[in-house]
């Protein structure tokens, strides 16, 4: 894992992931993330961007197990009336959205927020400049 627990915990000020649940959080986030940039390179081996990638690890690692978590708990009910008796919940998933589509969006925004102003979410291929100025002739 590219993340530890005590990073997770003493510099990134993590609560929400205990040492149980630490691990499967942090490979499904950098999973997602290695998906995302795949792209560009290594993200993990980028030094100079270490402790960004690190927060975003961290943070996508939180809200993958919190999304889970919502689900878990009967996120999906919206309401139910029986006998004058009305439930509802608050319920942040999109409709026709599935589990995984849910907790995949949750935590692209949090990657993305920590990642989009490196450049490791840019999809462009080869030279990644955008040829404003006819600078060369790799088109």
């Amino acid at each position: 894992m590219y993340v530890d627990f005590a990073y997770y915990s003493d510099t990134y000020g993590g609560v929400v992931l205990d040492e149980q649940t630490f691990p499967r959080a942090v490979r499904e986030a950098e999973t997602y993330i290695r998906y995302l940039t795949y792209v560009n390179g290594d993200i993990f081996a980028d030094e100079a961007q270490a402790d960004v990638v690190k927060d975003a690890v961290c943070a996508a690692a939180d809200a993958c197990y919190a999304a889970g978590q919502e689900q878990e708990q009967g996120g999906n009910l919206k309401s139910e009336s029986k006998d004058g008796l009305a439930v509802s919940f608050v319920v942040a998933r999109k409709d026709e959205e599935t589990v995984e589509q849910y907790v995949k969006r949750c935590m692209y925004q949090m990657i993305q927020i920590r990642l989009l102003p490196t450049g490791w979410l840019s999809r462009k291929a080869g030279c990644k400049h955008d040829h404003k100025y006819g600078c060369c002739d790799c088109l």
